[in-house]
């Protein structure tokens, strides 16, 4: 069991800012492998919402100096990429929901998928 599940949530499943702030402070940087070890691929033949299951997802949004800081903290999922699992990435501009205009910003999508 985690730390992470070991934190008291609302009825809502959310966790109290101040104890998420104190979980995040108590958490050590993981290695490379640490990192790759943690994830849970997407099955090739899987459809629908990955919102709700134990597939490993990462949407990071912001300014692209921020995309950048953050992405290369990501690298080691790139080691993925071979014959058996594949990384999908989507990074684009996002959009303003009134306009309909492209922002400065950025939107950056990350998971691993197994190969069919």
């Amino acid at each position: 069991m985690t730390e992470l599940d070991q934190l008291p949530t609302t009825d809502s499943g959310h966790v109290v800012k101040q104890q998420a702030m104190k979980w995040m402070e108590g958490l050590d940087e993981p290695s490379d492998e640490e990192l790759k070890d943690a994830v849970i691929p997407k099955p090739s033949d899987f459809s629908g919402s990955k919102y709700p299951t134990e597939i490993s997802t990462v949407r990071i949004t912001g300014t692209p100096e921020f995309i950048e800081a953050a992405g290369a903290l990501l690298k080691p999922l790139l080691d993925f990429e071979d014959d058996t699992t594949r990384v999908e990435v989507n990074l684009q501009r996002t959009e303003d929901r009134d306009t309909g205009e492209l922002t400065d910003n950025y939107a950056l999508y990350l998971s691993i998928a197994e190969r069919g």
